[in-house]
């Protein structure tokens, strides 16, 4: 479909349209790292419960389960760059548009068409990354991409509640950034040329042709289990941890929350090189090992210095198994199908992001937090070492 230009990028050119892509995935995560902690002070000011102020997220969340692969087949047909400005200024407008309302159901509304314009920018991201690069580049790329977007996931949240000091709608100023972004896109960004006709049933039938099914299958269970441990764990359990054994304030939270980023950020930007000792798939299990490990540890540490270690193996697993996850489902995406196939990847992932906050939560209500994260860990470990073994046994066959 679209992995090739009709003229090479220069050096300026592919620098300036790196930027635009990072510059896009940093808006996209903001729609949920930046308001969550938001949620109390909205609850307050609205006079709502907390579950109708969580639907603040679940409104931009589960629109983009639904609707991103159609958002992917637009983009296979259409082009990416006229998928995405759009999707960037839509996000933009739609977050700016809460500081002006009158009424919570048109905040919810809008939050909608908003999650529906992030879905669609968290997938085109990487989609282009994949159509514009290639080999160890390609690889790099993305894996800076995923450190990006763990770095945003993890900052944001500080962000947001010290906006929240001054107004519950004083963060939603942010999503002006994508206003911007959208501006410096539509300058920027270069449509790789199109070679796909198909449509509809046509081009579904012709994708599932095309694509390893089984090994996909695989790939997006694996970003399921990322993002479920990100939000559901990390983002959502272990803060809960901090202030209820060690009693820190949101800043410090904020702060201990962003070290899974700096190994994640180290990690992932080495993807390309690790591909070279270890295949994909023994990376991505070798991932899930270390967060099962971090998990464990997390549970059962007793000092912040011994929590501190294990945010460091939350981020060195995220950088084993996420960028290596985005890489290997671009390599094994036709160029026809790369829009369609990464849409479903960004579903699964808003899945994951969905689904994992309240199942942690859920179990933690039984169990406690500590036991739920030494049951995720204790799960995530099983698996990855069953995986890495299962890998290994069929590799020597």
């Amino acid at each position: 479909m679209r992995t090739h230009l009709s003229t090479p990028l220069t050096n300026t050119q592919q620098s300036r349209t790196v930027g635009i892509i990072f510059a896009s995935t940093l808006v996209s995560v903001m729609g949920v790292s930046l308001i969550s902690p938001v949620l109390p002070t909205i609850q307050t000011a609205w006079d709502i419960s907390a579950s109708q102020a969580s639907l603040l997220i679940s409104a931009f969340t589960l629109p983009g389960v639904v609707l991103t692969p159609f958002i992917g087949l637009i983009a296979d047909r259409v082009g990416r760059k006229r998928v995405l400005v759009p999707s960037l200024f839509l996000f933009g407008v739609s977050g700016i548009a809460v500081v002006f309302v009158g009424g919570f159901t048109t905040i919810l509304g809008l939050r909608v068409v908003q999650g529906i314009a992030g879905s669609a920018i968290m997938s085109l991201t990487v989609t282009l990354l994949g159509d514009l690069f290639s080999g160890a580049q390609r690889s790099r790329l993305i894996g800076l991409n995923a450190a990006i977007l763990a770095i945003g996931a993890a900052g944001y949240p500080l962000l947001g509640g010290s906006l929240a000091l001054l107004s519950w709608a004083a963060p939603f100023v942010c999503f002006g950034l994508g206003i911007v972004v959208a501006v410096a896109g539509s300058a920027v960004l270069t449509e790789p040329e199109s070679n796909e006709t198909s449509s509809g049933l046509s081009y579904v039938a012709n994708a599932v042709r095309a694509v390893p099914i089984w090994r996909a299958l695989g790939l997006y269970a694996a970003v399921f289990g990322i993002f479920l441990i990100l939000y559901g764990a990390q983002l959502t359990v272990i803060p809960f941890i901090l202030d209820e054994s060690y009693g820190f304030s949101s800043g410090t939270i904020g702060l201990l929350l962003g070290l899974p980023a700096v190994t994640m950020g180290v990690t992932s930007s080495q993807s390309s090189r690790l591909i070279h000792h270890l295949s994909p798939p023994r990376l991505i299990t070798l991932g899930f090992v270390t967060y099962g490990i971090g998990m464990t540890f997390a549970a059962l540490a007793h000092s912040v210095v011994v929590l501190a270690g294990a945010l460091f193996l939350f981020g060195i697993g995220q950088g084993f198994a996420e960028p290596i996850t985005d890489t290997a489902l671009n390599t094994l995406a036709p160029d026809a199908f790369r829009g369609g196939i990464m849409s479903i990847r960004t579903s699964v992932l808003q899945f994951g992001t969905t689904v994992g906050p309240p199942v942690f939560v859920a179990v933690a209500s039984s169990v406690g937090y500590a036991n739920t994260l030494l049951i995720a860990g204790f799960i995530a470990f099983a698996l990855g070492v069953a995986a890495f073994g299962f890998l290994t046994v069929s590799e020597v066959a």
